[in-house]
């Protein structure tokens, strides 16, 4: 648990204040049920009263998840997030009983989970619907290519219902309709970039911010060339200082001829970093 605490102390330095725990770039579907929970457990050791967390729950099984939902809540997190099921093709009456067993397994708040990329199952709005009266639900992660969907999800549940952009490469545009934040696994390698776009659109300085998502999307266009996203964000974190290992079977870890350009990647984002101090 060493590496998670010293990625821990790594953000927090930089200013991180949020953290979504054991998603796709923490592999949190290949961790074993107790390896999610010592995660959770080593994090909130360390960032307890400095950060908000967030902790994705979704599994295969809903007893798995409610399992580790309770943890959660035992480890006085903020919230807990699930993806819709995986795998098996459930109509949408189950995947609605899938998240409503989860949340009413503890008293946290959820926040329910979009992306049809991966899942193959897009939320309709009749179901984000049925799920927003919901007291517990108080956003969703939408991680949807659909600019409109982002601003259809907020204009349907209101101005206090919390929606998160999840496609980094769209951070901008989606906080221009509606997202009043974002969830995303390439913030991991670059937190500061994503901080200063924020602060940006903050500020009212949107030219300024569409500067910064360029300079954001041209290093996602180049991590996307990689045979696995994953192994190239854990090499760029651990030429950043923090090493956290390889990702689990069956990712692939990079290949010879990508070691030598995911080191040409990181020059360019400490050179990005340097120039946006």
């Amino acid at each position: 648990m060493k590496a998670i605490r010293d990625l821990c102390r790594f953000y927090i330095k930089l200013g991180v204040r949020s953290f979504y725990l054991c998603g796709s770039s923490g592999e949190g579907l290949l961790l074993k049920n107790e390896e999610r929970k010592m995660t959770v457990e080593t994090v909130m050791e360390e960032v307890y009263g400095k950060a908000t967390v967030i902790v994705h729950v979704g599994t295969l099984a809903t007893r798995d998840s409610i399992e580790l939902a309770r943890h959660a809540e035992y480890c006085n997190v903020d919230a807990i997030s699930s993806l819709p099921t995986i795998f098996y093709r459930v109509p949408e009456i189950a995947l609605e009983n899938y998240w409503l067993d989860i949340m009413n397994s503890t008293s946290l708040p959820m926040i329910i989970y979009n992306i049809p990329d991966l899942c193959g199952y897009d939320i309709s709005y009749n179901l984000f619907k049925r799920m927003i009266v919901q007291d517990k639900v108080i956003g969703i992660k939408n991680t949807s290519a659909s600019i409109y969907q982002t601003q259809q999800f907020k204009a349907i549940a209101g101005k206090d219902f919390i929606v998160f952009n999840g496609k980094d490469e769209q951070y901008l545009a989606g906080r221009m309709m509606g997202a009043e934040g974002g969830i995303g696994g390439t913030y991991g390698i670059m937190p500061e970039l994503f901080l200063s776009l924020e602060d940006n659109i903050l500020n009212g300085n949107i030219d300024k911010a569409q500067e910064m998502q360029v300079v954001i999307n041209e290093i996602i266009t180049e991590l996307l060339s990689f045979n696995c996203l994953y192994s190239a964000l854990k090499m760029i974190v651990k030429l950043r200082g923090v090493d956290i290992g390889s990702p689990r079977l069956p990712l692939l870890s990079l290949s010879n001829d990508e070691n030598l350009r995911i080191e040409q990647l990181y020059k360019k984002l400490m050179d990005c970093l340097q120039n946006n101090s």
